[in-house]
């Protein structure tokens, strides 16, 4: 009887609805390790033990590996809900039945009463507690929802400027080079252009060897030659 197990069947979640739809596609008449291995992947050692020995515990298929009459029920959504249920009374006792009825469950309350009636670990209770809120759940649309997509790459932010090939952002742009303002031409390099304009006022009294005397000391100041400037 159910209350007589110690132990309970488990199918992974994703596998349940992989089956379903290819079940949905053409109903095999017999599941056999190679079998799972062609539609789920992996080894057939893993499909046997973790994929399997649930179909058989559940009655998808008999213990020779042939689909069983529940299985064709199973694919049929209008079916599906009173496939679940009665899977539930056949391996389930009472009191959980009572205690978490679903459809939706506290897994984390479920999994602590298998860890305590079966004595197993957190993992392997865990993974118990998922098929029993699977089946509480008895919604053929969730298969549905459960399809994992594949994560987006996150795409980075556009940087100013180009992008490397890599697809990152550009790399850090040297900053440009400060200009000095253009300047006047000839600013700073030659001295600026004087004109004077001089005005001699001679009394009548000088002698005319003053006068070239003024004049020679006019020409010494004002009119020296470019050698002869510091």
């Amino acid at each position: 009887m159910a209350s007589e197990k110690q132990t309970y069947p488990y199918v992974p979640t994703k596998s349940w609805w992989a089956l379903r739809k290819k079940f949905n596609q053409s109903i095999p008449p017999q599941v056999t390790p190679s079998y799972l291995v062609a539609v789920l992947g992996g080894t057939e050692v893993s499909a046997k033990r973790n994929v399997l020995l649930g179909l058989k515990a559940v009655g998808l298929v008999d213990e020779d590996g042939s689909t069983t009459e529940r299985a064709k029920l199973w694919r049929d959504d209008a079916s599906y809900a009173e496939v679940c249920r009665q899977v539930q009374e056949e391996l389930y006792p009472a009191e959980l039945l009572n205690a978490l009825p679903g459809p939706a469950i506290d897994k984390s309350a479920a999994r602590r009463w298998f860890m305590t009636t079966t004595g197993c670990g957190e993992q392997a209770a865990g993974k118990m507690a998922a098929m029993y809120a699977l089946l509480a759940e008895a919604t053929p649309s969730a298969g549905d929802e459960a399809k994992v997509s594949k994560p987006k790459k996150k795409r980075r932010a556009k940087s100013a400027g180009q992008p490397t090939p890599s697809g990152g952002p550009p790399p850090p742009q040297p900053p440009s080079p400060q200009q000095d303002p253009p300047q006047a031409p000839g600013l700073g390099i030659e001295l600026p252009e004087m004109r004077l304009n001089v005005e001699i006022r001679i009394d009548a009294s000088v002698t005319p060897e003053q006068i070239d005397l003024i004049f020679a000391s006019m020409a010494k100041h004002l009119y020296r030659r470019d050698d002869e400037r510091p």
